[in-house]
């Protein structure tokens, strides 16, 4: 994810890891199936509403539920967000470490990329409420570490995977190259399926073509 500095002093991380812990994590599949009740009416509230009039009351309306059921698992609206931003986080890295190359198969380092894009393309498409949440992940001190320690994933999985396909190249040269697929992959599915700025096919083969253009110089070390 794009990352920016922010200036707002954040709460000490004891307090905010408090403030966001859900307050039990549900085990049984009914438990389960309330929690993504309550996140996807959550996506939807934001889609619907905004951020700025989400209230555990909407949510709660929305998922069917009641206000005290919700309490059972969150204590506030942004223990919901953070679970929300962090739930899809988590399936994006998971997404990109499916085609890893050291779960084998026989994928040349396009093949990889493409994917990988694919895949992470379907969490992007029709989520309800993601480009504020996006837009969130610069602007809330909470959510700013959440998106720092994503995007070092990403980065390290991806620079792995490039090293397995260049293993002569420099490590610093594969790590940046990481990094900036992941941006500019990230970029693209925002332009192409987010905020629908771009025609999709279009954004996929420019996306392609930035990758051959950054993979390219490492595969001739």
């Amino acid at each position: 994810m794009p990352e920016r500095r922010n200036k707002t002093t954040a709460p000490p991380e004891s307090a905010t890891n408090e403030r966001l812990a859900p307050r039990r994590k549900p085990a049984q599949m009914r438990a389960l199936q309330t929690v993504d009740q309550v996140l996807d009416a959550a996506a939807s509230e934001i889609e619907r509403e905004g951020l700025d009039k989400l209230t555990t009351k909407r949510i709660a309306a929305a998922a069917g539920l009641s206000v005290g059921a919700l309490y059972e698992y969150f204590p506030n609206k942004q223990a919901v967000v953070h679970a929300l931003v962090t739930h899809w986080l988590e399936r994006v890295a998971q997404a990109v470490e499916e085609v890893h190359p050291r779960h084998g198969g026989t994928r040349d380092v396009m093949t990889y990329l493409n994917d990988q894009f694919v895949l992470v393309a379907r969490l992007y498409e029709d989520r309800p409420g993601l480009g504020a949440l996006i837009q969130m992940l610069d602007a809330v001190p909470e959510l700013s570490q959440v998106s720092r320690d994503h995007d070092a994933r990403i980065t390290a999985s991806v620079a792995s995977a490039l090293a397995h396909y260049a293993p002569q190249a420099d490590p610093l040269h594969v790590e940046t190259a990481a990094r900036c697929i992941g941006l500019l992959s990230h970029s693209f599915l925002c332009a192409a399926l987010v905020y629908r700025t771009a025609p999709k096919d279009l954004m996929y083969a420019n996306a392609r073509a930035c990758w051959l253009a950054i993979v390219s110089p490492l595969l001739m070390c």
